[in-house]
């Protein structure tokens, strides 16, 4: 039962002439500039896939050592197909999925202690599985359908990035199982992230807009992804990874697919079954491995941690951004537009409290902006929300947001302000937006004291605002290409826009009001509160959220509320 990652078909892609098909690693990487996007199961296996391409890459061709050296591939417009291709047949054997001795990312003869396996189920985090019952699933726990190998080599990577914490069946040979389990496994290596990628318009572009300068390590002997390493065993560490080529491949379980012959295909396989142990977990046990971790993740944004250095008596720490389910991408743009900065003394007084995304720091660097030039980019954003001591996945969460280059530029911070201050402002109008609701809400006779009513109408109206809004910002974003004549004026295009966006919601909220809202009602403060004061506390706080965005001095000539009148 071989199957082969280096040469077999298993990576989903759409062309660039839009046609779709699978292609093998060796295929994906030759044929990068030919092949649109990756079409995989769930946006949740790019990331893990993208990495895995990634470290190939690092390693086939010993670099980029630098940002000249980055620029050479660039201008060459495709890899090295001779040195990838002799790469990828030197460990072959290392990719076998189904190998005896060194299965890819799997253990050899992996066993439970209990002598007990389970369904592939535990793979996919969107099927029935123990404890994780996702609503509305449609298949069973005890007899999901068969992935073929393709499939189970894509949610093998996913499950080594993703996998749910807590306990993992006990192995053989494992010396720090307790009674048939090991206790206190993290999740797996990019569970704890905000993952952020740049994509580019093919799988080669993004694929060099995510190739960072490699360390001396990493050309060397010590970063070496798990296929240039011994075959796994059993027995797992808690460790910190070497470089970043270790970390893109970390092995964070002990697995073992089981095949079986396809019952439907006659000398075909499928695997129904399959082993999930504990695996190395990364050591964040000091300030020093929390930094180490932060310098050689670039695929997420950190945010300075008082907690963790009050509790600890670390001198500075960060931690992972995670991304919130309930927000578009766009609303959380201030950490992924931050400096990438890292701070290597122990004087923390002056560290920043947001560091972005190095990856995102890389493109902004002179050579790489003058590269990329008007390619068009996208932010790929994908993360789990986990509940119930991250033993299960409550949220999974996609985006995808289009990213001018020029925002990213480390020469000329103007365009970032410039989209750091439209989301600012859009908060501040959304906000004048959901105390309207809650006042018009007051006026109606809902009393201040019922806070749970008064939060509900503010959270109907912002979100109702935020989705009028979400595909129009997307098309401002899209329209900054950094020649424009000044980015005054796109934020004054912008701050129309939300004006008569969050206005029009406002009519609605009004012209929906009972009578009562506009005869008003005491507030239980001395005070009344009702439609026609609602609406002008609404202007007032709208104007004063969109003035500095306004290429007039702050002066809106448009802002007349006369035309929202109330109901005969």
């Amino acid at each position: 039962m071989e199957f082969n990652l280096v040469d077999d078909d298993w990576l989903p892609v759409v062309f660039a002439d839009g046609s779709t098909g699978e292609v093998s690693l060796r295929e994906a990487l030759l044929r990068a500039t030919e092949v649109r996007s990756l079409a995989l199961d769930s946006p949740s296996q790019i990331p893990p896939v993208i990495r895995l391409l990634l470290a190939i890459v690092h390693r086939a061709l010993k670099g980029p050592t630098g940002e000249k050296h980055w620029s050479a591939w660039w201008e060459a417009g495709a890899f090295d197909a001779t040195v990838i291709g002799a790469y990828l047949d030197e460990h072959r054997s290392r990719f076998g999925l189904f190998d005896a001795q060194a299965p890819f990312m799997q253990v050899g003869g992996l066993q439970a202690l209990n002598g007990k396996t389970k369904t592939v189920a535990l793979l996919v985090p969107h099927v029935a599985s123990g404890n994780n019952v996702p609503l509305f699933s449609a298949e069973r726990d005890a007899r999901p359908d068969a992935l073929t190998p393709a499939q189970a080599a894509r949610w093998l990577l996913h499950a080594h990035a993703w996998d749910t914490a807590a306990i993992k069946t006990g192995a053989v040979g494992d010396d720090q199982a307790k009674a048939g389990k090991t206790m206190g496994n993290p999740v797996g290596s990019m569970g704890q992230l905000g993952v952020v990628m740049p994509m580019g318009p093919t799988l080669w572009h993004s694929l060099m807009c995510n190739l960072l300068p490699t360390t001396a390590a990493a050309v060397g002997e010590e970063d070496l992804p798990v296929w240039e390493r011994p075959a796994l065993t059993a027995q797992w560490a808690e460790r910190m990874p070497k470089g970043r080529l270790e970390l893109f491949t970390w092995p964070a379980r002990r697995i073992r697919l089981i095949p079986e012959p396809d019952a439907d295909q006659p000398g075909g396989v499928v695997v129904r079954q399959v082993l999930v142990c504990g695996g190395d977990r990364i050591s964040l046990n000091t300030g020093q491995e929390l930094r180490g971790w932060m310098r050689s993740e670039p695929h997420s944004a950190w945010k300075r941690s008082p907690n963790l250095e009050r509790k600890r008596k670390f001198p500075l720490v960060y931690w992972p951004v995670r991304h919130r389910v309930e927000r578009q991408l766009w609303r959380g743009l201030g950490p992924l537009l931050a400096r990438a900065e890292l701070t290597t003394t122990a004087a923390a007084k002056d560290a920043p409290t947001l560091q972005g995304p190095a990856v995102l720091a890389q493109l902004g660097t002179r050579e790489r902006m003058s590269a990329l030039k008007r390619m068009p980019l996208r932010v790929l954003a994908v993360g789990f929300e986990y509940g119930n001591q991250s033993a299960v996945i409550d949220e999974a969460y996609g985006d995808v947001l289009p990213l001018p280059v020029a925002v990213l530029s480390a020469q000329d911070d103007d365009w970032r302000h410039t989209v750091l201050y439209a989301v600012e402002a859009t908060e501040g109008a959304v906000r004048a937006l959901a105390y309207l609701a809650e006042n018009l809400a007051v006026a109606s006779g809902c009393r201040k004291s019922e806070e749970g009513l008064l939060t509900g109408h503010r959270e109907r109206a912002r979100e109702a605002a935020y989705a009028a809004l979400d595909t129009p910002f997307r098309r401002w974003l899209s329209s900054l290409t950094g020649n424009d004549a000044e980015p005054d004026e796109a934020l004054d295009r912008w701050a129309h826009e939300v004006r008569r966006i969050i206005r029009s919601r406002a009519g609605e909220l009004l012209k929906a009001a009972s009578p009562a809202a506009w005869h008003g009602q005491e507030t239980g403060e001395g005070e009344v509160m009702d439609a026609s004061l609602a609406e002008i506390f609404f202007h007032s706080a709208l104007h004063k959220a969109l003035r500095e965005l306004f290429d007039t001095d702050g002066d809106d000539p448009d802002d007349d509320p006369t035309d929202l009148e109330p109901p005969a």
